[in-house]
């Protein structure tokens, strides 16, 4: 497993493999970076709220203070995700859920018990007709 780098700027933390943390420390000296990393999570007060990108990394890191479980989600309900329709998991422990189907990352929703908050990007969005 790859060891990663986490990195924090203002109120986002991002992750990097450690050979190319190094490298990225110098290059944002010298360069207007405009994106760099993979954003794992934004700071809010106390709590870490994970990011859409996370979601999509072939290798997650840990990261204290980030807590998530996984859950294999059907195609159905893979599609009514992307498509930002509600869903429910009742039976999955309340907070962030990461969702995969087929092993693959999704997104992130927060479970409330009785309904879900999607955290997937308005621009992630699929749109279907019936």
């Amino acid at each position: 497993m790859k060891k990663f780098v986490t990195i924090e700027r203002k109120d986002m933390v991002k992750q990097a493999s450690a050979p190319l943390a190094g490298a990225l420390a110098m290059l944002e000296k010298r360069l207007k970076v405009i994106a760099s990393g993979t954003a794992v999570a934004t700071r809010k007060g106390r709590d870490l709220v994970p990011e859409a990108d996370f979601a999509l990394a072939a290798e997650r890191g840990e990261l204290e203070g980030l807590s998530y479980a996984v859950v294999e989600v059907s195609r159905q309900e893979a599609l009514k995700f992307l498509s930002k329709e509600p869903l429910a998991f009742p039976d999955a422990p309340r907070g962030y859920l990461l969702l995969t189907y087929q092993g693959l990352g999704l997104g992130f929703v927060k479970n409330l018990g009785s309904r879900t908050n999607s955290l997937l990007p308005a621009a992630r969005r699929i749109r279907m007709s019936s």
